[in-house]
Order: C-alpha cells, then structure tokens, then sequence
C-alpha cells in the first residue's frame, strides 16, 4: 500500500473511530483483501469491536489454573467497507449503524480505550514532573487528584514509550541535545569522551551564566562525587562555589564512568579549559588520584585543600569509643577548629595532645600530622577567602539536592533533564535573593551611617552580618592599649562577647592615611568580611562611612547580571518552544479568566458556554485527525530525534567505590537482627536466624 492509500485509510480509520467514541462504543480493524493484480489491498473493515465471537476452549483440565477473562465478543454486525474502485479511489460502500449490544454510558465513557489516552498538557506534566523524581504512578495519583479522567496505564505506556525511545541510543540523545545546546547559546560548553570500544567514558558541560558567576565567585570551588544517580552508575560531579547570597552555586557539572586518575585528569583539564583564570583554592574530599590530577593539571598557584569534616570525623574510629571518652576528642576538635591559631601555636598543641595521650605511635595521626598543610586553617591564612569554604559540606549539599532530583533507574537524558530542573530552581532562588536585596529594607540596629552604607552596598544575608558586627563593636569591644606612630597606630582590642570563638585580645593596625585595618582575626583576608575589631577602630578614628576598600564585589547586590530566561528552556528545536509558549499562553488565559469570573456566576456559564462552542468547532475542523502520538512529544520536548546507528555506546557494568553496598559493623548487624525479632523454623521447632526450607536437620 503506498503512503497515499494508507493515509486514506487512516483517515477514515480516525473518521469511525471519533464516531465510535462519541457515541459509546469502540472499533477495531478487521479484514482486509488482497488486490487481485497483487499490487496492495482491494478492501479494508473497520468493525466494532464486539464483532466476532471468542474462540472455545477446547479441553479444560479442572486442576490447572485458568486464567478468567471475560470476552467482549457479542456477535456485532456494526462495521463500515472501504473498497477501491476502477479509477484506483478508496470509496465507502457499506455502512452498518446497528449494533447488538448497549453503548456505554456518558459517565463511563472515560473507560473506554478510545478516550483512554493523555492530552498534550497532561504529557508535559508527566514529562515535567519526572525531572523531580516523579514517577509514572504518582504522577498518576496527582492527575487523578487534580483532574480526575486519567488512566495509570496510559501513564506506563507513556514512559514504556520514553524508555522505547531512548533504549540504547541514550548517550547519542545526550550527546546530541546539549550540542545543539552549543548552537543555540551563547558561550556554552560541552565535552565528551570515549573510550576505545565507543563506550562513553565522561561528559562535561557548563553554561554562559554558570561561567559569570565563576568569574565573579570562582575563588574558591568545591567538588565531591556523588555516586548512584542514574541507571549506569555513573559518577556525577558539580564544581560547586558560594554567590554574594552565601548560598551554593554550580559552576560546571561532569559525569564519570570511573574514578581513575586518567578520568579525573580529563574532567579537570575541561575545567581549566573552559574556565580560563585558575581558581585559588580547590576544595576536595582525600583520594590520592585527586591530588595527583589537581598537581598535573594546575599550577602551583592552586592550592589543594581536604575536607575537615571527613578527616575529623575520623577521630573517633581511630581513637576507638572508649579512648574517646577520656577529653582527647573535645581537646582535638577545640584545636583543630581553631581559625585563630597560628601554625606555631597549632603544632605545639598537637604535640602536646600527642604526649598527654601517647599518640606519638598511631601512624593514622601522624599521616594526619605530615598532611597538615592541606586541611587546616592555620597553615591557609595567607590564602585570599580561604575561609569561605573548609569542607565539603557546600558540596555535598549540592550533591543531595541533584540527587534528590534523580534516582539508579534514570536514562542520562532523564538525568540531564533533572538537572536543568535543579539549574532552573538554583536560579530562581538567585532572582529571589537579588530582588529581596534590591527592594527590601530591614530595621536598623544602630544610627551609624556605617550601618546605612552597608545596606545600599550588601546583599541581605551579608547585611546582616555586617549589622551584627557593627552593634558588637559598639556592645563588646573596646581598646585597653594603643601604639601611636605616627602613619601607623596599633591598637589592642578587648572583645567580651560571650561567644567562645571572639572572646580573647586582638590587634588591630590601623593607618590614617589610607583608611585601613588589619585585624590579627584575619577576617577580612579569610572571608573578605569587615570584623567588628576593625570596625571599632575606624569608629575611634572617625570613620562615618563604610570604607569602599572593604567592600568587595563578591558580596554586593549587582554582581552578576540574571538572565530572563530559564536554564531548561534553552537549547531545544525551535517546534518545541512554539509548541509549548502556545499551551502556557493558553492555559494562562483560561485561568485568569476563570480567576475573574469565578465571583459571578452568570458570566462565569456563559464563558463555559462559549468555550464548549470553541470545543464543538475544534471537533468539526480536525474529523479524522489523529491527537500528537507519544513518539512524536516525547521528540519534541526533549529536543532531539531517535537516532537509527548508535554512535556512541552506553556503559554498562560500571562499578565505582561508591556504588558499592557499605560493609555494616558486628555492633549494627546485631541491631538490625534484634530489630527483625526472633524467628521459629518449622524443622527444628527452634527460635533461630535459620527457616524450615534452610533447616540443617530437615533431612534427619
């Protein structure tokens, strides 16, 4: 049959079909008949779908289990004949109205098949509501809820179709939506490898916002791996910093099929490439491949950091449970805390809670020891904004949110999606802080012009740290000694705030000329936030203003420019985003007019009457047409074709030291089985962990 006949047929298909469910009943395809010259059909029927009888078993075994369906065959003569005539036209020549069965009601009609599929807008909420880890099932129970008409099967057969497309071509569909990506934006990076057998090994990517707000809040990034968050167990790695918010920030986001030194040395060189000026610090969990790749790959300018909290809650396993009892941790954690130590200071008290509890042995410690210069404060203060980050808790809060928003069933174009939902939500908060910042005024605590500068200047979650350190210069400092030298004047500061981290004496050196302090908290250096010790001798000089040199542009209000549009939104085929502005537009229209006449009933029924004169007018000038297949949306709204050659491969069998199951100690073994209870085996007759089928005496 060529194209032309069979859309013809499928016309007429859709035709009876229409007919079929507006009247309560459904249809099927029936015979059809081969053209004698062998070129195509000669006929074609379209019968009702109660035509026909169901066949009869023909012996039935009492014992077996029987399956029991109930045949809706009744014998039905409803049916319409398509026949081709001499000229080479399909033409209807019979035509049966009469059916031997009753229709199904009105308000059963939503159970019949033909009615028993998802509009556009209820696919792009299933398509939606899957970047958020919604499932088929749930998402069916939230359309149910809210909508009422909804079938669960076809909300399986909707991701049953999902799945179908992707299958195997999964990383070619990645791989060809965020290049397309590269064509539609502006300075938008994505890389990709693989590796000799055409199996992905890596992906990386980053957008021109996410290069913005590196530039401005780049000094210090984080990274930390995060392991099972799609079905290949690939590792997912975001290079996370802190905006002018003091909230997470992606810069960059890689996956990885290993945690080889050879993966991390790719993925890291994309970094560097992408991002032209190196960062300061790179904050990162131990693995010696790591460290290796950060020495290979940057110059020595980088400074490599570990994370305190993991090393630090080491200590206890190290130290064992009842050795930690004796004050050795307290003593520990009040040292290694400590952002006032210097390194002299911090090494005399390690030696001498190494003496005090005979550690000088445990080589764990003394690796610790050797190690100090990458993980402790005392050994960074030289370094600009050094802390800003000292673990890798912004990191792997990161992680939490992106995989709270993807699980180990995922495809990678479903996790990529995932993604631009967390990057949108990201944003959004960003604009949110911005516009708070912008046009929000909150009560001040003192009548310093100081204070009032700060508030034009700062985002609000700065602000009101500053504020804090403007009333406590004011409330616990004071100076007890001070050193006139001309220029320069050094002053002692008194702060007896109860807090134990700011109690204790502090040297400020202060020079008229220039306006400028330097506190021996390091503060500013560590932070690049004004300390109330320095704010409290600009006060005693007879500062009025917030000084401008210590107002950088990391914590103002405007330091990077938000886009308009959203993360998600970009980079897909032109059909989609016409598609879906239309369905936002329209929806949106019937909504505030429904939110404007809700009060008024009358004109609320004559706006329903007339959008059922719009529904009726629908229905006449698309007879026959067929509603956008699954195939064909799921196309659309993930921006890319279904590719017949697989290009590149999916990885399978990917086993990353994270992905593996943790190994339980005895102690919680022994809660878990106490929290089963005891268990009575019908061999034995015993409460034991064993059961009859696993019962060593059941052959006795």
């Amino acid at each position: 049959m060529s194209m032309g006949e069979h859309k013809v047929v499928e016309d007429a298909f859709g035709f009876y079909k229409e007919y079929g469910r507006k009247s309560g009943f459904e249809i099927r395809k029936a015979t059809t008949e081969v053209s004698k010259t062998g070129l195509g059909y000669s006929r074609r029927y379209i019968v009702c779908n109660k035509e026909g009888e169901n066949k009869k078993k023909t012996t039935y075994d009492s014992l077996k289990e029987q399956r029991n369906r109930p045949s809706h065959r009744v014998k039905c003569k409803a049916s319409i004949r398509l026949k081709v005539d001499g000229s080479g036209r399909w033409e209807i020549t019979h035509f049966e109205e009469k059916h031997t069965h009753d229709f199904v009601k009105p308000e059963d009609a939503h159970f019949l098949k033909s009615n028993r599929r998802l509009t556009y807008q209820q696919k792009q909420l299933l398509h939606d509501v899957s970047g958020i880890n919604i499932g088929p099932v749930r998402a069916f129970k939230l359309m149910k809820q809210s909508q009422g008409g909804v079938s669960e099967v076809e909300c399986k057969i909707f991701k049953s179709d999902f799945i179908s497309i992707v299958g195997e071509g999964d990383v070619d569909l990645v791989i060809d939506k965020l290049s397309k990506k590269m064509e539609y934006l502006h300075d938008y990076t994505f890389e990709f490898c693989e590796d000799s057998d055409g199996v992905l090994s890596g992906l990386f990517w980053a957008d021109e916002e996410s290069k913005r707000n590196y530039t401005a809040f780049g000094q210090v990034v984080g990274f930390d791996a995060t392991y099972r968050t799609n079905k290949y167990m690939m590792v997912f790695v975001p290079f996370t910093g802190i905006d002018n918010h003091q909230k997470c920030v992606t810069f960059a986001a890689g996956l990885l099929c290993s945690e080889s030194k050879e993966s991390y040395k790719w993925l890291l060189t994309c970094f560097k490439n992408t991002f032209k000026t190196e960062t300061m610090i790179l904050m990162t969990e131990q693995d010696a491949s790591i460290k290796e790749v950060i020495l290979e790959v940057f110059s020595s300018s980088v400074r490599h950091r570990y994370c305190m909290w993991h090393i630090s809650q080491k200590f206890t396993k190290k130290l064992g449970t009842q050795f930690s009892k004796t004050g050795v941790l307290d003593r520990l954690h009040e040292l290694i805390w400590d952002e006032r130590l210097s390194t002299d200071k911090f090494e005399t008290g390690w030696q001498t809670i190494m003496d005090d509890y005979d550690l000088h042995t445990n080589s764990w410690f003394t690796d610790k020891f050797d190690a100090r210069g990458s993980w402790l404060p005392a050994y960074f203060k030289d370094y600009h904004l050094s802390g800003l980050m000292r673990t890798t808790s912004r990191s792997e809060a990161e992680n939490r949110f992106f995989v709270s928003l993807s699980n180990t069933d995922m495809h990678l174009i479903e996790f990529v999606s995932g993604f631009e939902t967390a990057m949108d939500s990201q944003r959004h908060v960003q604009r949110k802080n911005d516009h708070l910042s912008r046009y929000t005024v909150p009560e001040y605590k003192s009548k310093l012009k100081m204070e009032e500068d700060a508030l034009k200047i700062f985002t609000r979650s700065i602000f009101f740290e500053i504020q804090i350190e403007i009333t406590s210069s004011i409330v616990s400092c004071y100076a007890f000694k001070m050193e006139d030298a001309g220029e320069v004047t050094k002053y002692n500061i008194k702060d007896t705030d109860k807090d134990v981290k700011r109690t204790g004496d502090y040297e400020v050196i202060f020079i008229k000329s220039e306006i400028t302090a330097k506190c021996s908290c390091t503060s500013f250096e560590t932070k690049e936030k004004l300390c109330r010790h320095c704010i409290h001798v600009l006060r005693m000089s007879g500062v009025q203003h917030f000084p401008q040199n210590y107002a950088p542009r990391r914590w103002r209000n405007d330091v990077v420019p938000r886009t308009t549009h959203g993360y998600k939104e970009l980079g897909r085929c032109k059909e989609a985003d016409d598609i879906e502005a239309i369905v936002r537009e329209l929806h949106a229209s019937v909504d505030y007019c429904v939110d404007r006449l809700s009060s008024n009933l009358e004109k609320l029924c004559l706006y329903r009457d007339t959008q059922k004169c719009l529904k009726t007018k629908v229905d006449e000038d698309t007879v026959g047409e067929q509603p956008m297949s699954n195939k064909a949306f799921i196309e659309i709204v993930i921006g890319v074709r279904q590719n017949s050659d697989i290009q590149v491969k999916v990885p399978e069998g990917v086993r990353n030291k994270g992905s593996k199951q943790r190994l339980i100690t005895e102690k919680e073994r022994a809660i878990i089985i106490a929290k089963k209870g005891s268990r009575r085996c019908g061999g034995c007759g015993e409460y034991v962990e064993h059961n009859a089928r696993t019962c060593p005496n059941k052959n006795k």
